[in-house]
């Protein structure tokens, strides 16, 4: 078990309406640096009168063909326990995700899954994630599916602070990338994956 230090996630996600043309502007500008599948679990409980949200991530590499010349992959399925803290800004009209992260890489779910179910956290959500990656000038970019949701661009810069200045600089560095993906600024979404889920399936019990 490897646990690391406390980072701050200063990140946009923004709807992905041509998944080809993103990829082919990625290619330009950015480095590919893998492919995988990432099936997330979300549990919560009230501790103290406060809810506790955790996840439980499983990461699956694969060889994509959507990448020219993308390298076979090599690497080993991996599993991560999150703590995460959110934090939505707004300013000048743009949505930025600021998030006090904390990550523990496991060898396995098991005893961890069965740690929260015996202290009565509960299953809240699944999440399935097929993810592309590139990494440019201090920044991890990931071109999404999200299953129920569809394609997603997230752009995610790692701090050590999340000071004013910080995060304004980042924001105007994450803009600046979005624009080089060929996105526009109106196709940032400021909702949680999690919100986004939870209103599907709120609208499917509808129908029903």
């Amino acid at each position: 078990m490897c646990y690391i230090n406390r980072m701050y996630e200063i990140e946009l996600k923004a709807h992905v309406l041509d998944r080809k043309s993103v990829i082919q502007n990625l290619e330009k500008f950015a480095a590919f640096s893998g492919a995988v599948e990432k099936d997330d679990t979300y549990y919560s409980n009230t501790i103290n009168g406060k809810s506790i949200k955790v996840r439980i991530r499983k990461e699956t590499p694969f060889s994509t063909q959507e990448v020219p010349n993308a390298p076979q992959t090599t690497s080993q399925k991996s599993v991560i326990f999150t703590y995460k803290r959110k934090e939505i800004l707004e300013k000048d009209g743009t949505t930025i995700e600021v998030n006090d992260e904390k990550e523990l890489f496991l060898s396995d779910a098991d005893a961890i899954e069965a740690f929260l179910f015996d202290t009565g956290f509960k299953t809240t959500l699944k999440k399935q994630k097929t993810v592309l990656s590139w990494h440019y000038d201090g920044a991890n970019l990931e071109l999404c599916h999200v299953a129920r949701l569809g394609d997603f661009l997230e752009i995610e810069i790692l701090s050590e602070n999340n000071s004013e200045k910080t995060v304004s600089q980042s924001r105007e560095k994450l803009l600046k990338m979005l624009s080089k993906c060929g996105i526009p600024e109106d196709k940032i979404e400021n909702r949680y994956y999690s919100q986004m889920l939870g209103e599907k399936q709120e609208t499917s019990v509808a129908r029903h």
